[in-house]
């Protein structure tokens, strides 16, 4: 019977290019009781192996070879939440490598071991970093289930002990408050935190719940000193770049990503934002620039993403060379099983294939991202779907597109503005400021239609035209909230209803999930738990 030790039932995955680290690793993990090893010698090997079973350490090194490193498998991982907080993630790199690996890191590894290092050595490491884990294991799980409010009240406990996490609390607890939207609260917590000691992370917190607050130019003062205490934080650059670009000072966001890029070169999220705010200020060969290396480097990996091929096409429809694009967009499709079907690949080709030319693969690639959910469209898949249903002659489609895009965004002004260029600059000026206002109307007087139908106690038609509409518009929180209120008051005046149950419900949980601190949810809430309560239902 194999001995048991405190990593016995923990499951490890080794990532490394080479055979003989992956060996090696392998006997040093083995030698401390760890019976449940798995190793990959690529991303892709290490994506099939996750999705067939969890890991609770990841052993990664830096260098993985084909154009991926160990850092962008690790932002991977933790944005599309393949991994949880839980899962233990340790950075391997040889030593001259550990100045450029570390400035890199924006999503930050658990830990990095420096080659070589010595079974022993990896057992103190790993030893430290999983009683951490234990510590923060409640935290963690509120954290993975979008429970801000609950996340920051759990660090209150370590908080007030002051043991050895303190400053993991601390740091948890910022995030926790600004992830909820409380942005005053968050304010006032770091500002607190900082009169204590002057932690960078700190100061990146606050300048982020100060944007959040709607005060840029005290959050970009704050970025600027930052940057100059503490000139390898790169979150720092990115922050004050978005700041920049959100006001319109493109030059000054381009000059500040530039200098992040020069601290760290390898960040495929960097260069993607650096195309965006070259999108903005019309430079597209610096579109090109941007999008040809996270191509480059990203072609042949499983960590690829179809919008950089659509977006380097529309760059390059853009700048006149239509056929480049389409070669580009053909090639994407033909490779990439997501591509197939993606509805922002497509609109861009119909646009693309237009242009060049093409009549009746325009027309095909149009029919394809026409046969998406209209409501499941991210914003840059629909405004690129209306113009080419304006090039295509085919307006009164371009206006339901953008008619909803609006009404399920009815505060976005950036956004009202792009879709005002949109209709301006593919031939009809004349809706331009019209469809904005008109939808903008159209939505408000159907929502205070609805609310006024539910005050004269019919509940049951205000129901329904708030379903159709949030179904319809599933970004509009105030209509989502609204309907969620109507369809539980609906429950509780005129009984149980299964299907209304569930509406209800997940309508709740959306409006939760993207506005944590949304004024209505309180009173959905509490409107829930009365039908509970009424009913007898535990869920």
């Amino acid at each position: 019977m194999a001995q048991q030790t405190p990593y016995s039932d923990k499951r490890f995955l080794i990532l490394d290019d080479q055979a003989e680290m992956r060996s090696s690793l392998r006997n040093q993990v083995g030698s401390l009781g760890c019976e449940q090893v798995t190793t990959a010698a690529s991303v892709r090997d290490a994506l099939q192996k996750l999705s067939v079973g969890s890991v609770d350490v990841i052993l990664c090194d830096f260098y993985l070879g084909g154009g991926t490193d160990g850092q962008q498998f690790l932002e991977y991982l933790r944005t599309r939440r393949i991994i949880g907080r839980g899962v233990l993630f340790i950075m391997v790199t040889a030593e001259k490598g550990y100045e450029s690996v570390v400035t890199a890191a924006e999503c930050l590894p658990d830990d990095y071991l420096l080659k070589p290092f010595t079974a022993d050595a990896l057992r103190q490491r790993l030893e430290r970093l999983l009683e951490r884990k234990r510590r923060l294991a409640r935290i963690d799980q509120l954290q993975d289930a979008g429970n801000w409010i609950g996340a920051a009240s759990a660090c209150d406990e370590i908080i007030a002990a002051r043991d050895r996490y303190l400053v993991d609390a601390l740091r948890i607890k910022g995030n926790a408050l600004v992830q909820a939207r409380q942005a005053d609260n968050a304010i006032a917590f770091y500002r607190q935190v900082l009169s204590m000691r002057p932690l960078p992370w700190a100061k990146l917190g606050l300048a982020r719940a100060l944007q959040q607050q709607g005060s840029a130019e005290a959050a970009k003062q704050v970025l600027g000193e930052l940057i100059d205490e503490a000139p390898k934080l790169t979150a720092a650059y990115d922050l004050l770049g978005k700041l920049h670009q959100d006001s319109g000072n493109t030059d000054a966001a381009i000059e500040i990503l530039d200098k992040a890029c020069r601290v760290a070169p390898n960040s495929l999220a960097r260069q993607r934002s650096i195309a965006a705010v070259a999108e903005q200020k019309g430079d597209f060969a610096r579109v090109e620039q941007a999008l040809g290396q996270v191509i480059r480097k990203t072609r042949h990996s499983p960590l690829r993403e179809t919008a950089d091929f659509a977006r380097l096409g529309n760059a390059y429809c853009e700048m006149g060379e239509a056929g480049k694009a389409v070669g580009l967009l053909e090639e994407a499709r033909a490779t990439g099983k997501e591509a197939a079907a993606d509805p922002l690949l497509a609109a861009v080709e119909a646009i693309a294939q237009k242009k060049a030319g093409n009549a009746e693969k325009a027309a095909a690639a149009l029919e394809r991202a026409l046969q998406a959910d209209p409501a499941a469209l991210t914003d840059d898949a629909a405004l690129n779907l209306a113009r080419a249903c304006l090039l295509a002659g085919r307006q009164d489609s371009a206006q339901g597109i953008l008619r909803r895009l609006v009404q399920g965004n009815p505060e976005a002004k950036q956004l009202h503005e792009r879709i005002t260029a949109v209709l301006r600059d593919n031939g009809a000026p004349d809706l331009a400021e019209q469809l904005v206002a008109e939808s903008i109307r159209e939505i408000v007087q159907l929502n205070n239609d609805a609310v006024r139908r539910a005050k004269a106690g019919d509940v049951a038609a205000a129901g329904e035209m708030l379903c159709e509409a949030a179904h319809r518009l599933p970004t509009n929180l105030q209509i989502m909230a609204n309907a969620a209120l109507v369809v539980y008051l609906d429950i509780f005046r005129n009984g149980l209803d299964s299907e209304k149950l569930r509406s209800a419900q997940a309508f709740q949980q959306a409006v939760q999930a993207q506005q944590p601190n949304h004024p209505k949810l309180a009173e959905i809430a509490a409107l829930a738990e009365q039908v509970r309560s009424k009913y007898g239902r535990s869920d």
